[in-house]
């Protein structure tokens, strides 16, 4: 399965309308600041979590899901303090016994893992802080190995990647 994570387009589908047609993922994730209807979003079957912009749509600020026994957080982060610290988010996600926590917000893409949660922000397709260029993240997984590759998506090059053991979250 692969999955498209994006956040932060503020109102321009056409980055993530090409990554979507390169990629053709099984799901996509959007983490806010989308500045588009609900039904832009519908059309592109985009499973979302509401950001901090006035002009998005009416979602959930923090979304769970499970996938094939994976614990994921999506949220877009901006009630959760990550332009200061990531500590409030990875408390948060624990508590809620997740294994990966994605957010937006902060326009600065980062992949990482501390004590057994992943914690990753796939940045901007419109407006990229670091690294300078767009980004989103591609998620792939299957029975034993889950990938994170954070993308230039421009470029459609990977910059990071990230590849877990998923044998350790397995009860």
């Amino acid at each position: 399965m692969q999955f498209l994570i994006f956040s932060d387009i503020h109102g321009d589908l056409s980055l993530l309308d090409e990554l979507i047609e390169y990629y053709s993922p099984d799901r996509i994730f959007g983490l806010g600041d989308f500045e588009v209807s609900e039904i832009e979003l519908t059309m592109r079957n985009i499973t979302g979590v509401r950001g901090n912009s006035l002009f998005d749509p009416d979602y959930m600020i923090d979304r769970m899901i499970d996938i094939d026994g994976m614990k994921i957080l999506m949220t877009h982060g901006h009630t959760h303090g990550v332009r200061s610290s990531l500590l409030s988010l990875k408390l948060f996600a624990k508590e809620r016994l997740c294994n990966m926590v994605f957010y937006g917000h902060t326009h600065i893409a980062h992949i990482s893992e501390v004590d057994n949660l992943v914690i990753a922000n796939p940045g901007s397709l419109t407006l990229p802080y670091s690294p300078s260029c767009p980004t989103c993240i591609i998620f792939e997984y299957n029975d034993s190995t889950v990938t994170l590759n954070l993308i230039d998506a421009v470029k459609k090059e990977t910059i990071k990647k990230l590849i877990i053991d998923r044998n350790r979250w397995k009860n």
